[in-house]
């Protein structure tokens, strides 16, 4: 009589630690069950949850956890603690080691739990210390010609204009960190492992747009030739078009930008040619004396061509003095980030994932397929929902605008550019973020 026996999953060497990272232990196991058996003896924690360390998904299938590279690091948890991935202890690693995080955050968290009275201190300032307008040097543009105007971060550009669009990269390349932290934090992307492969997709496809359009460096820029709406007012020559580098990723984004009409009207400059900056007034002030439209959810488009009532302006090319007051103009959000666009894009993938037979909006009959990523795009990253204020027009307080993100189905517009981008494979020309 023959016997037949299965033969035993072979033993994986793993890591495990707790939140605190107090202790951290080498384990071998074959299955997902064996590492919680294991882990338990080391952490006795009631209801014990295994997270990978790196972006704290927690791992609770068996099939999943045979994709998982041997010598992954995972924490151990209960259901209801909050990880502390790598990345967030890397960055209390670099605010310990860092002064200049430690203030920014104690400035971060005056400005939030004090905002009129940091309205009324830079207020003052500029009354008693009006704007420094250097007309002989607001023109220059190279360091050789213009030095003071360089001093601190600005030190590595040759010229005001790389300067000023390493800044406007800056702050775009901040909401796309903090769109990547919450979807990543968030409980659908830490249990579904469905949800987690979605949302990975359409922040690589944020990726591939931002590089296309360069992180929106020309928002700050006075060189590009395209203009802000907001700018005709003052008579500025109109837009020829922005130069696109020639890497093939940049070119089909690119390409979608001249067949959608989506990117193109949004990828211009917001200041005039001498880099006159106008603030566009509070998101409660609409939109212009001028224009004045809504979208399909009542929201008001960022489209002005009137600057505020209070007439704030600033000029950062003109001198060091004002390209650090600058710093305290806000790209607001008109539909928010945190409150409104990003819950908004997470219960979207909650229905996709979790609910069947679900009907496009536009395409009654037909069933959704995918995400309206493009149009999440802009609300987070383009001046179509972001407007250009002064500190005192930046108005903290809840808002009604709704997103506009939606779920799509295969006879949307929308459809055939994602599936597009999907099917883009060049990560040797994707650059880090």
């Amino acid at each position: 009589m023959i016997s037949f026996f299965q033969t035993p999953k072979e033993m994986k060497g793993y890591k495990i630690t707790d939140n605190q990272r107090s202790r951290k232990y080498g384990i071998g196991a074959n299955s997902l069950k064996m590492l919680k058996e294991k882990a338990k003896l080391k952490f006795p924690i009631k209801d014990l949850r295994l997270y990978m360390a790196k972006d704290g998904f927690e791992v609770s299938d068996e099939d999943y956890f045979e994709t998982v590279e041997p010598q992954t690091l995972f924490v151990v948890a209960g259901p209801d603690e909050e990880v502390t991935t790598e990345s967030d202890l890397e960055y209390q690693r670099m605010k310990a080691e860092t002064p200049m995080l430690q203030i920014a955050d104690i400035v971060y968290d005056f400005i939030e739990k004090n905002p009129e009275k940091f309205r009324k201190i830079i207020n003052e300032y500029e009354k008693r210390k009006p704007l420094i307008n250097n007309n002989e040097k607001t023109l220059l543009s190279r360091k050789s010609d213009h030095s003071e105007w360089f001093e601190g971060s600005e030190d590595r550009c040759q010229t005001k204009e790389e300067a000023m669009a390493r800044r406007s990269q800056d702050r775009i390349r901040g909401y796309y960190y903090k769109t990547k932290d919450e979807l990543t934090k968030c409980k659908l992307y830490r249990t579904n492992p469905k949800a987690r492969q979605i949302i990975e997709k359409i922040l690589e496809k944020f990726r591939y747009l931002l590089i296309g359009c360069d992180y929106f460096s020309m928002l700050f820029d006075r060189s590009c030739p395209k203009k802000h709406e907001i700018l005709k007012e003052f008579d500025e020559i109109d837009a020829r078009g922005a130069n696109v580098p020639n890497k093939k990723i940049k070119q089909m984004i690119k390409e979608y930008t001249i067949k959608t009409e989506l990117l193109d009207e949004w990828t211009v400059s917001l200041c005039t040619e001498r880099g006159d900056f106008y603030c566009h007034g509070p998101f409660s002030s609409g939109v212009g004396k001028k224009e004045n439209k809504t979208d399909r959810n009542g929201n008001n488009s960022s489209k002005s061509n009137t600057i505020c009532n209070n007439k704030h302006q600033i000029n950062p090319y003109a001198s060091r003095e004002n390209l650090i007051l600058f710093q305290v103009w806000n790209l607001d959000h008109q539909i928010e980030l945190s409150r409104t666009i990003l819950p908004s894009l997470i219960e979207n993938i909650r229905q996709l994932v979790e609910e069947t037979n679900l009907k496009c909006k536009i395409h009654k009959r037909k069933q959704v397929v995918d995400i309206s990523v493009l149009e999440y795009f802009l609300e987070i990253f383009s001046v179509k929902n972001l407007k250009l204020v002064h500190i005192v027009c930046h108005e903290k307080c809840q808002r009604a605008n709704k997103s506009n993100g939606r779920l799509i189905c295969e006879d949307c517009d929308e459809y055939k550019i994602l599936k597009e981008l999907s099917d883009i494979s060049c990560p040797e020309e994707v650059d880090a973020c």
